[in-house]
């Protein structure tokens, strides 16, 4: 059995599958956790999400986008993001209670699964969701450098400019991919990275 993690879909369905296939992923042996913003503009972000509901084996945390959504169903998001609308004419109930169920994190006895941070001297349980899954600085500094190794490996995503940064008690695979560059599967046990090349430029970097 395998502990997979995969950063950064944004809305490359098509990497992700190819990934999974280049992963040889097998849903009754492997376990397989998520953690970035599923939901994003387009144009395959729907195809995500539906199939993470007919596949619950596979899980994930709740990210900031995704938050958004949520409030946005709420009438209670004051930003307007025009492709929210298409997103709730496609989503059907199953869709909008599988984003309502993810947990802040997910927390294991070798390992903690967030999307963007923790206060270092905060515990999990105290964090609000703005803080697991937006902020990625203290203080001018990022997270990971006030964390004390002696504490759990934490795998995280939700910074960018890190790129593929591996330190001894932190993991975080965001490699680009809507910016034309790859989709990254980190496997735990071995250390081991398998990458998918994405298939365009979905976003230009300004």
């Amino acid at each position: 059995m395998r502990t997979i993690f995969i950063w950064d879909i944004h809305w490359c369905f098509d990497e992700f599958i190819n990934l999974l296939d280049k992963l040889n992923y097998d849903q009754n042996k492997d376990k397989l956790y998520l953690t970035w913003d599923f939901m994003n503009k387009w144009p395959k972000s729907f195809e995500v999400i539906d199939f993470l509901v007919k596949n619950p084996q596979i899980k994930s945390v709740i990210w900031n986008n995704e938050v958004n959504f949520l409030k946005f169903l709420e009438n209670d998001y004051r930003k307007y993001h025009p492709w929210f609308d298409k997103f709730k004419e496609q989503f059907n109930k199953k869709h909008i209670e599988y984003l309502k169920d993810l947990p802040a994190y997910i927390e294991t006895k070798d390992w903690i699964l967030l999307h963007a941070w923790v206060i270092p001297w905060k515990k999990l349980e105290e964090h609000d969701i703005r803080e697991i899954a937006r902020v990625r600085k203290i203080n001018w500094k990022n997270w990971y450098e006030y964390y004390n190794t002696k504490f759990k490996t934490i795998i995280y995503w939700h910074n960018a400019a890190d790129w593929l940064k591996i330190r001894e008690n932190t993991i975080g695979l965001d490699s680009w991919c809507v910016y034309w560059k790859q989709l990254t599967a980190y496997i735990y046990e071995t250390w081991e990275i398998l990458q998918e090349q994405a298939k365009k430029t979905y976003v230009k970097i300004k």
